[in-house]
């Protein structure tokens, strides 16, 4: 019929009869072009909408959240409309030459297969995403899994694609890959690592996102904020990014922080000096003078100290430490029931190193450093008051002076 309605119009426009041919192709091209084009702005009109009731519908966050990966499905899908249109169609429009028929079919199936395939990974990128929104678990790793499905989504497109030119099935091809193995698993390595790794990682709970990892060999310390399929993206403290393989988590070491974030506190642990020649016995005289200064108050009521004052050799560093362990017994953000304890370590040529051992409450990072030096500042700010001094070298400025 559309045929015929051609031949009608060529003759009346009073064109020779070798060129009716040429006119007929390109009015059925022109057609085929108008048709497609109508059908692709139509199919991208009414897409988007629908895919955005559709999250609408699951939940009404997800309209913002996802609305760059529901319009690259929506685009894809659009694709797909007009393709299938000009494969109905073209039976009508070519039926005067198979060969433009078969080549023109050809092409519509290299279109499909590629928008298809193109049009499946977004779906898995917005389902990915929606999940991750929806249901949110630290232990299951979106990305990875969605990475690996597109993937594979790849390699079956592709195979049809090459098929489709090739003019051959996609069985015969699938049977000669045995001898690209080897070529492929270089090729695709660090996905087939990277895969193994995410499993491991998932199963075992090794890291999630949001986790403080800390990685020298790869320059890494900070927060974990993607977990890829060959990839995991740290961002340091200092704002930058770090790109970590996601086999290197399993082959190599590294320290998470999270059982730390997860406790009642976070360690201190750092010890203070002593002059070993500052240590010696405390004279009766002398304790009583402590026992007057108003800041030591509190501190000489303890049951501990009476016991300790009840002996006849009291040293000034044993009286310190005491003293030490009850300013961390009173010190608020000092979590108490976790391990408390001020010891005394191997003494070295810098001193002896009174050591305290504890955990802060709070875990913020700035918080931690705040109250750590707080303790500190203070109990070297009352090593005096026991005569006792933190080691300390000789700078060349306190050498000249000493000789002068």
């Amino acid at each position: 019929m559309l045929t015929d309605t051609l031949t009608r119009l060529a003759q009346s426009l009073q064109l020779p009869e070798a060129w009716q041919p040429t006119f007929m192709l390109g009015c059925n091209l022109l057609i085929a072009v108008l048709i497609v084009a109508a059908c692709f702005f139509l199919a991208r009109a009414w897409l988007r909408p629908i895919l955005a009731q559709l999250l609408d519908k699951l939940d009404g966050r997800l309209t913002d959240e996802t609305a760059r990966e529901r319009r690259k499905l929506a685009s894809h899908m659009a694709h797909l409309v007009p393709a299938l249109v000009l494969q109905a169609i073209s039976p009508l429009l070519f039926n005067h030459s198979d060969t433009l028929a078969a080549i023109v079919a050809v092409i519509v199936w290299l279109y499909l297969y590629l928008f298809i395939g193109l049009a499946i990974a977004a779906a898995v990128t917005l389902i990915a995403k929606s999940y991750s929104y929806l249901a949110p678990n630290p232990t299951i790793p979106y990305q990875g899994i969605s990475q690996l499905l597109k993937l594979l989504t790849f390699i079956v497109f592709s195979i049809l694609i090459v098929s489709t030119v090739l003019n051959k099935s996609p069985t015969l091809l699938l049977s000669g890959l045995g001898a690209l193995t080897a070529v492929l698993l270089l090729v695709f390595k660090d996905a087939i690592l990277g895969f193994v790794a995410s499993i491991q990682i998932a199963v075992n709970n090794m890291v999630n996102v949001g986790d403080w990892i800390e990685m020298p060999k790869y320059g890494a310390d900070g927060d974990v904020v993607e977990i890829a399929l060959t990839t995991v993206k740290v961002r340091n403290w200092d704002n930058t990014i770090t790109t970590i393989p996601t086999y290197a988590l399993i082959s190599d070491s590294f320290k998470n922080w999270r059982g730390m974030q997860q406790s009642g506190g976070r360690r201190i642990k750092r010890a203070i000096n002593i002059d070993i020649g500052t240590i010696r016995f405390i004279k009766a005289n002398e304790l009583e003078q402590l026992q007057q200064r108003q800041r030591l108050q509190r501190f000489f009521q303890q049951s501990e100290v009476v016991e300790l004052l009840d002996s006849e050799d009291i040293t000034n560093i044993a009286l310190f430490r005491c003293y030490v362990r009850w300013v961390l017994c009173q010190h608020p953000s000092i979590n108490q029931g976790m391990t408390l304890m001020v010891r005394q370590l191997q003494s070295t040529e810098v001193g002896l190193p009174i050591e305290i051992y504890c955990f802060s409450a709070d875990k913020v990072w700035l918080n931690y450093e705040a109250i750590q030096a707080d303790i500190f500042d203070k109990l070297f700010a009352i090593l005096p008051v026991f005569d006792l001094a933190a080691f300390q070298r000789i700078s060349s400025r306190q050498e000249l002076t000493r000789q002068s």
